[in-house]
């Protein structure tokens, strides 16, 4: 049997796997991003990887990018929290050296891949993904398909909702994710709860909420709102069947699955609302599975 090599390149963390053609993880490996940050060191490892998981068992080779990708060429644009890799040709690099078809995605596209074909939005053929952490990255599916341009779009964490909001990493203003990243829960909250006990996660502003602290409820509250109101746009435009919350905020996704959904339903078209559920996430390394399963996917797509 061939397997599919997906690596899943987090700021923090790489992680990589090999994946069979169902989606599953027959090994894995994981390493910190921070001694892998120059192009050498990575390619290398990757090389390695190659080696340790059987050249001769792996068809293709799919990677989850932090950044904006050019997915038909495999091009780097740019990675906001990675230096050094401004319009890399990763995958005609990866290919001359490994002799392996090489795919390129963002990350949050690979997430949303991996739960669409075997997490909670599987069958589904409409669908948003989200990954809720230090922003909010967004993935898709019209049609069964990944919804993309000419880069690897679905950027939904940079809409605008304020014309005069906060300063956001990709160099606007008043994107959601200004609102909604795990770096806004915890300022707004420790900037409102004193004096009270202070939070150092988002999680423990979610245990501070379920124990009945005001100051958490009400942070829980703005970002619900907010959220919602985002999304009854996004629904409005895409006309979801799901949508599928995944990312370390979620973790507190039973408490705001209902004000989120609040919202959704007071400022969504009506219509568009019909058959739409609210789901959390349940693959338990999209990253790496998704990377897989984009490998596995455009291979079909490319015979």
């Amino acid at each position: 049997m061939k397997f599919f090599l997906g690596i899943d390149w987090g700021g923090t963390y790489i992680k990589a796997g090999l994946v069979s053609p169902t989606g599953k993880i027959i090994k894995k490996r994981v390493y910190t991003s921070k001694n892998l940050r120059q192009k050498n060191s990575f390619i290398r490892n990757i090389e390695l990887l190659v080696e340790e998981f059987g050249k001769d068992k792996i068809k293709g080779i799919g990677i989850g990018a932090p950044g904006i990708i050019n997915t038909k060429g495999g091009l780097i644009y740019y990675l906001p929290n990675i230096a050094g890799w401004k319009n890399y040709p990763l995958k005609r690099v990866l290919e001359k050296r490994l002799k392996k078809p090489v795919f390129i995605d963002n990350d949050a596209n690979v997430f949303g891949l991996a739960e669409s074909r075997v997490g909670s939005g599987k069958g589904k053929s409409r669908g948003i993904f989200l990954t809720l952490g230090t922003g909010l990255g967004g993935a898709v599916i019209v049609g069964g398909k990944l919804l993309e341009g000419a880069t690897s779009a679905g950027e939904l964490g940079h809409v605008p909702v304020s014309l005069k909001g906060k300063h956001c990493g990709c160099g606007s203003r008043g994107c959601i994710e200004t609102y909604v990243g795990n770096r806004y829960l915890l300022s707004r909250y420790n900037r409102i709860s004193k004096p009270n006990k202070s939070a150092k996660e988002v999680k423990d502003i979610f245990e501070m909420a379920k124990a009945g602290n005001k100051q958490a409820i009400a942070v829980w509250e703005d970002f619900s709102y907010v959220l919602g109101r985002f999304l009854a746009g996004m629904i409005n435009v895409f006309n979801p069947q799901v949508i599928v919350f995944g990312g370390g905020v979620s973790g507190a996704f039973s408490l705001f699955k209902p004000l989120v959904k609040k919202a959704i339903d007071k400022y969504a078209m009506w219509p568009q609302l019909k058959g739409l559920t609210l789901v959390k996430a349940k693959v338990s390394e999209p990253g790496i599975i998704g990377a897989a399963l984009l490998a596995k996917e455009s291979l079909l797509l490319h015979k």
